[in-house]
């Protein structure tokens, strides 16, 4: 089956899926329309479909000519509350909410990819999940899916997802080899210290001033805590405190995340942050209140599905259009959950043309995605998993 030549024929198909998608966001776990729009296409090409799955999910089920291993393909189907400023025809209606990071593609190349496999399945041994899932903006749809037991009933064997990658050319695909996206983990910090006149501060315990030398010292935690051979990202930004000009606060709040890419430096960060936020605000008279929260894993790939999409790709496009990434980015994607119960992969495809604008990054307001990246990535998820049945 030459997947990559039938998606092209049915191209205009899956941009016309995409662009009601675009036009149509909705933000995590109030995908209503969409995992109506995504369940009846699915209904009416045939796909054994159940709805509402963890709430907005949706999950589809291919059965093969013959029993044998299960191959889940995942995507993502929420928007980002962002005002859309790219002036597409067919841009957001729904105002302040945007396909910015290329849910809407994620989304139509797995409907697309689902129609042209139940359309086979008769040549297909095993079964293939289709996960169409909420919320992975929050970073939490993923586990509310897998608590609803999509890898279960059948038992996934392995599982594929891909991401929009505007770094790379269109119809690209782009792939690593352990760590492709970090661990997301986030702290809240309340400083207290005294309240009174900004004229008599030597009455109080400044929290704006322990809080500013607090943002000072965890940077520290990258230069000094951690190995220069561990990516690794500190950012503080939220700062909020204080009424007036002339009045020195009782508390100030702060907020901010922490990204890594070694599951043993994750682990290491809370007792590290924990340390250095508490011990500088006592250091000052002041105390610290923290709450470190483990939001995702890092996304490590099998080596084995990393093979198969390199061979794959390799196939379908020509070894010019696979690119090993040499770096992990340090975004975070919640696939990374589904990836820690099965043996998994996530996949780069490249959507960036001679448009500007497609060179912008992920989430922002004008970034503008290839379409003719969609039957490529059809053409990949379905090849991938045929091969990995076969």
């Amino acid at each position: 089956m030459d997947f990559l030549q039938m998606a092209k024929e049915f191209q205009s198909r899956i941009v016309e899926i995409r662009r009601h998608l675009h036009q149509n966001p909705e933000l995590s776990f109030a995908e209503y329309r969409t995992s109506e729009f995504v369940a009846n296409i699915l209904e009416d090409a045939g796909v054994e479909v159940e709805r509402n799955v963890a709430g907005t999910g949706v999950v589809g089920l291919i059965k093969g000519k013959s029993s044998g291993k299960t191959i889940a393909l995942r995507a993502d189907m929420d928007a980002l509350p962002i005002e859309e400023q790219t002036e597409l025809e067919f841009a957001s209606c729904n105002r302040g909410v945007m396909h910015a990071c290329g849910h809407d593609f994620h989304t139509s190349i797995l409907l697309g990819s689902a129609i042209l496999l139940n359309k086979y399945k008769e040549k297909i041994n095993g079964t293939i999940k289709l996960i169409f899932q909420p919320g992975e903006e929050k970073l939490t749809g993923a586990t509310k899916m897998i608590g609803a037991g999509v890898l279960e009933n059948p038992s996934v064997d392995a599982i594929v997802a891909l991401h929009c990658w505007p770094e790379l050319p269109a119809g690209t695909i782009g792939i690593r080899r352990g760590p492709i996206t970090a661990a997301a983990d986030f702290v809240n910090i309340e400083i207290k210290g005294k309240a009174g006149h900004a004229a008599h501060p030597h009455k109080c315990v400044d929290p704006i001033v322990i809080a500013g030398h607090v943002v000072s010292t965890l940077q520290t935690v990258i230069s000094r805590e951690t190995s220069p051979t561990d990516p690794a990202v500190l950012t503080i930004g939220q700062i909020m405190g204080g009424t007036a000009p002339n009045i020195i606060p009782s508390s100030v709040k702060l907020s901010g995340m922490i990204r890594t890419v070694n599951p043993d430096l994750q682990k290491r960060m809370p007792e590290i942050v924990n340390r250095i936020v508490s011990k500088t605000a006592e250091s000052m008279n002041g105390e610290a209140e923290i709450d470190y929260t483990s939001a995702t894993p890092p996304l490590i790939s099998d080596d084995s599905m990393v093979a198969l999409i390199d061979k794959v790709a390799t196939d379908c496009l020509g070894e010019e259009r696979l690119v090993y990434l040499e770096n992990p980015s340090l975004g975070s994607e919640d696939f990374s959950f589904y990836v820690e119960n099965t043996p998994g992969v996530l996949f780069r495809l490249g959507t960036h043309n001679e448009r500007k604008e497609s060179l912008l990054p992920l989430h922002n307001s004008g970034v503008v995605f290839d379409e003719k990246a969609l039957p490529i990535g059809v053409a990949i998820m379905c090849e991938s998993a045929v091969r990995y049945l076969s």
